[in-house]
Formats: structure tokens, C-alpha cells, sequence
């Protein structure tokens, strides 16, 4: 089971609000989606290393935090 973050993030992406709870989920929408620079970059690394166990998810989710606003 993956860890669900304190508190998710909402972003918007066009139409749709996407809630993001966990550092997997985040990692999956970073993923497939179009980089946007060097935070969208990080915030990937740092989304794969949590879910790894190798960074904390509160690290994880500030990274996230970064690139999705």
C-alpha cells in the first residue's frame, strides 16, 4: 500500500481538477506528462525516491508542490 500524503494536492489540468494523494500518484502524472522545466524534473526524481523509500514524502510532496503550480 503506498503512503498517502497529509494532505493531497489539487491542481488543475486544463478542464479537469486532478487530486494527487501520495508520491506513487504523483510520480504516475509527472510521468505522462509534458515536462515543464527543472522543478517538473525534480519533482520526478524526488516522487520516484520516495516511493522507493530512499526520500521522505513530505520532501516528495513540497518538490511536487514546485512544479505543479
Amino acid at each position: 500500500m503506498e503512503n498517502q500524503w497529509h494532505e493531497p494536492v489539487r491542481i488543475n489540468d486544463g478542464e479537469l481538477r486532478i487530486t494527487i494523494a501520495s508520491a506513487a500518484q504523483a510520480r504516475n502524472f509527472l510521468q505522462h506528462g509534458q515536462s515543464k522545466g527543472r522543478a517538473w524534473e525534480e519533482a520526478l526524481r524526488a516522487c520516484s525516491a520516495a516511493t522507493e523509500g530512499r526520500l521522505s514524502n513530505a520532501e516528495a510532496r513540497q518538490a511536487f508542490l514546485k512544479a505543479a503550480h
